[in-house]
Formats: structure tokens, C-alpha cells, sequence
């Protein structure tokens, strides 16, 4: 199957009072038809702005694509106009973003705020486009939608206002939802029922999945794939289920051992020594080498390779290097 959204080599720099730091360094994704692909990190690897790039939402005068092709449907958004950039975002890409009370508008209506999308980009009326975001509201889960249309952002809890994103971002059926934490600051109930509206929306109507969380149980539960990040790039692809059977980056290795266990002999939680890089000051060689329990001389002198095995598993360490195969 085609590829419906393929990034190559994207690099992303913004301008700061220090100096120009590189946020997305040569990121490569790519995502079929209807999968879901996840991407996982800490705070600050460059999850976000890579799917801030893709929307092409990077602030103008600080944020820039130096390098790169982010190619959807088979065309290079890159080389798209700005024009043509609002009639592909928002209608064929849409975004959930993290914090729906800061998304959004909070002087406008639900109804309002839905119908705008569906007017600019379907071309209906006030009154068609009025209907079908109650019909939305209706989908994702929300009752006695009239009313909660007629109401302001302020007047619902969290997960309503979830929903309510999610019913903005899916009332032109877009062929690819980009999540951004979507279930952040939910509890865990109305965590699993964000998760299990989103994949329910996905199976109607065949959307693909960017799924940005740095929560590896939603992971599990809704990814077909999984690019690990870390300082600005992919250390890890594969499968969900080759993720947490065989992780092969040590860094993988320690987001994975890092979670509570219910059971066992942990009596305490792990954690990855050190710290994130300041991408002022990157580590010469491999970005993670400061904080891996498996370093040696090299890996603090030259940066390593994306290998891929024959399976399709990538990873980023000379553990793998002199290896065909990762194994």
C-alpha cells in the first residue's frame, strides 16, 4: 500500500536569544491508510514541532523548515502555497491539540466554532454547516448536543472539551488525524473513552493516526507502529508488539523499564540517569550517550546510523552497527 504521509530528512530550526537551535534533525516517518503510527519521547525531543511542521503551523518569524519533504497524497506540502496550505489543513490533515481549553476561542460557541471548519473548507451554509456539528456532537459521544452547541468553552469539563476538539477536527473526515497528547490531563475513565472514540472514528471511516504521547499504555492500546525520539531524532522503529518485546535502544530499553510495575521486586520506580541535552549544546557523537549504561569510547565521538533489519526494525546505536540484523 502507498504511503499516505512520508517525511524525509525534515529539519526544523528555530531562532533564539543563544542561537539557532535544531528542534527536528533529520526525522524520517511515513504512514499507510488507515494505521495508526505513534511517536514517543520525553518533553522536548521534538514530538510536537514535528507535527507542527507538518501542519505547517511553525511560528514565522522564529521557526523555520531548513530541510526536507513532507510528501502527503504524493505531493510535497513544502513546496505548497500558503493558500493551498489552508485548504489541505483543518479539511484533508486535522490536528487535536494538547489543551483543548487553550484551542479553543473562548468568546465563540461550540456549534460556532465546529461550523466554521465545515463552512470554509465544504462551502454549505450557516444552517448546514450548524446541523452538521450537532450531527458531530452527536458522534463523538457528547449528550443533548443542541444544547452543549449552544454553549461556550468555559461551561464544559475537560474531557467534553476533548471531545468537542475532536468532533472540530473530524467534521470534514480528514484521511489524517494528528493527535497531539489527547488524553493529557484526563482521568483515566475519560482517558479510555477519548482513546476508544478515536479509534472507533478511525475504523468508520478509514483516517490514519499520528498518535503523539509520551504515555506508552496508549501506545499499546491504539498504535500500529512506534517511532521513539529522542534530542531532535528517531533512535527506534517497528511494531507495537516488537516494541515491548525486544527493544533494542538503550534508551527504549529504560522508557520501557521505567514503567510502574504491579508486580515483582521493584520496590521502587526506575528512572533514566541524567538529563535531556540543551539543544544549545548537543553531546558530540551520539545524543544519548551521557545518560546510556552501555556507552563506550566511540559512541562519544561520531554519531550513529538509522540501521534497519530486514523485518523493519530501525535503530540508532553501535550496538547494532558491524550487525546486518538486529539482534
Amino acid at each position: 500500500m502507498p504511503e499516505l504521509l512520508e517525511v524525509s530528512g525534515l529539519r526544523t530550526e528555530f531562532k533564539t536569544s543563544g542561537g539557532m537551535i535544531r528542534a527536528v534533525d533529520g526525522v524520517d516517518l511515513r504512514i499507510k491508510k488507515g494505521e495508526t503510527l505513534g511517536i514517543v519521547g520525553e518533553s522536548g525531543c521534538g514530538k510536537s514541532i514535528t507535527s507542527l511542521s507538518i501542519m505547517q503551523l511553525l511560528p514565522l518569524k522564529i521557526g523555520r523548515i531548513s530541510a526536507g519533504e513532507i510528501r502527503f497524497e504524493g505531493r510535497d506540502l513544502l513546496k505548497a502555497s500558503r493558500r493551498e496550505m489552508r485548504g489541505i489543513r483543518g479539511n484533508r490533515i486535522a490536528m487535536i491539540f494538547q489543551e483543548p481549553m487553550t484551542s479553543l476561542n473562548p468568546v465563540f460557541k461550540i456549534g460556532k466554532q465546529i461550523s466554521e471548519a465545515a463552512r470554509y473548507h465544504l462551502k454549505i451554509g450557516k444552517k448546514e454547516a450548524w446541523k452538521r456539528s450537532v450531527e458531530m456532537l452527536t458522534k463523538v459521544g457528547i449528550p443533548r448536543p443542541e444544547k452543549i452547541a449552544d454553549q461556550y468553552p468555559h461551561q464544559l469539563s475537560g474531557g467534553m472539551r476533548q471531545r468537542v476538539m475532536i468532533a472540530m477536527a473530524m467534521i470534514c473526515n480528514p484521511t489524517l488525524l494528528i493527535a497531539d497528547e489527547p488524553t493529557t490531563a484526563l482521568d483515566v475513565t475519560i482517558q479510555a473513552q477519548i482513546l476508544d472514540l478515536m479509534r472507533e472514528l478511525q475504523e468508520k471511516e478509514g483516517t490514519s493516526i499520528l498518535m503523539i504521547t509520551h504515555d506508552l499504555g496508549v501506545v499499546a492500546e491504539m498504535c500500529d507502529r512506534v517511532v521513539i525520539m529522542y534530542a531532535g531524532q528517531v533512535v527506534e522503529e517497528t511494531d507495537v508488539a516488537t516494541l515491548f518485546s525486544d527493544p533494542k535502544h538503550p534508551y527504549t530499553q529504560g522508557l520501557l523499564a521505567s514503567l510502574p510495575q504491579l508486580a515483582g521486586d521493584a520496590d521502587r520506580l526506575q528512572s533514566i540517569p541524567g538529563q535531556v541535552p540543551n539543544p544549545l549544546h548537543m553531546p558530540s557523537g551520539c545524543r544519548f550517550a551521557p545518560r546510556c549504561p552501555h556507552r563506550f569510547e566511540r559512541c562519544e565521538q561520531a554519531e550513529p546510523q538509522l540501521l534497519e533489519d530486514e523485518t523493519g526494525h530501525s535503530c540508532r546505536c553501535f550496538l547494532y552497527e558491524k550487525r546486518e540484523v538486529l539482534s
